[in-house]
């Protein structure tokens, strides 16, 4: 019996990092409850992209990359229904940086026509990430909410998702001027450039004084003092990110007195079926925004999956204004 192969993009260890390389797979057959999917486009993520510069063990086995991606489906495991060969469709899954790869049905989002591949590559990810820190967060109608690192994947999704869902008003921050235009067409209300030290007196004077109901923070370390001075009253801190580090230091008086909530979220210890639900919560909430283009993905550039380390060279270097695709084969 032949076996079918395919191109994969896997990591392995170097002293300086991973180090992307392309080798030859058995093509993945789908177990029941799997489809397989041909994979037309993907996008590089940050958090992953960590993982894969500390990949430094000699003895490690190669890393299995590419958290998302967007394509049709190939063909159906045992028990599939709702979905059939031909589907176009996008998923939270591994292995995106292959021309094949397996996702569980309850992964599966229907690709919206609007959308191109690359675009549709982008979207897993960041926007069921957005969508879970601002539930998380108990976003509620005429709320403000401000998101730190605002020109991120996460970030741009997050400030239109805020909208869409009925925030008043949203203040994004970046620490480049020359994004702050950017930003504020893509929709944000206000834009901090927290470069500036008095920035949270900035944030309070934008708020009258009542400050910020919801924060979806990226940043971690050296904006926890600023996120919680301002703070409203009874708000919430979700701590998506922590690109500047994991460690700060915090005012356990302020805390109490503001009767605030610091709330952590990841999928990396999530089951399964904990981040299909974040999944399906998505799709009822933000899929006919996404559909109709209310919300949509930001593309800063694409690159070729044969060109990886460039594009997460360019994603480190913190100059992209939404996501990076990755295009994966053409259609």
């Amino acid at each position: 019996m032949s076996v079918t192969m395919m191109s994969q993009m896997l990591v392995f260890p170097s002293d300086a990092g991973g180090v992307y390389r392309l080798v030859e797979q058995a093509r993945p057959a789908p177990k029941a409850g799997q489809v397989l999917v041909k994979v037309y486009a993907s996008s590089v993520n940050r958090g992953e992209t960590q993982g894969v510069l500390k990949h430094k063990k000699p003895d490690a086995k190669p890393l299995v990359v590419g958290i998302e991606f967007a394509g049709t489906i190939e063909a159906l495991g045992d028990g599939v229904v709702g979905w059939h060969v031909g589907d176009e469709v996008m998923a939270r899954a591994g292995g995106g940086f292959a021309q094949y790869a397996l996702a569980s049905v309850g992964s599966l989002i229907k690709k919206p026509a609007r959308l191109s591949w690359s675009e549709a590559g982008c979207v897993p990810n960041v926007f069921i990430t957005a969508h879970d820190a601002l539930m998380s967060g108990a976003l509620h109608k005429g709320e403000c909410v401000m998101v730190t690192a605002g020109s991120s994947g996460v970030g741009v999704t997050a400030i239109q998702m805020a909208q869409y869902l009925g925030a008043k008003t949203v203040i994004a921050t970046t620490r480049s001027a020359k994004k702050v235009a950017a930003l504020k067409a893509l929709g944000a209300d206000h834009v901090i450039n927290t470069s500036e030290a008095d920035w949270p007196e900035l944030v309070k004077t934008l708020t009258q004084g009542a400050g910020v109901n919801l924060i979806i923070d990226q940043v971690g370390s050296t904006m926890l003092e600023g996120n919680l001075e301002v703070l409203a009253l009874q708000g919430r801190l979700i701590t998506v990110g922590r690109n500047a580090g994991s460690t700060a230091s915090l005012n356990l008086d302020e805390l109490a007195r503001k009767n605030a909530r610091i709330i952590g979220r990841t999928f990396r210890t999530r089951t399964l079926e904990e981040t299909q639900a974040c999944s399906a919560h998505f799709v009822k909430d933000v899929w006919a925004g996404l559909d109709s283009g209310a919300v949509k993905p930001i593309l800063s550039t694409t690159f070729s999956w044969t060109d990886l380390q460039a594009a997460q060279d360019y994603l480190m270097g913190n100059e992209q204004m939404g996501k990076i695709a990755i295009d994966i084969q053409h259609r």
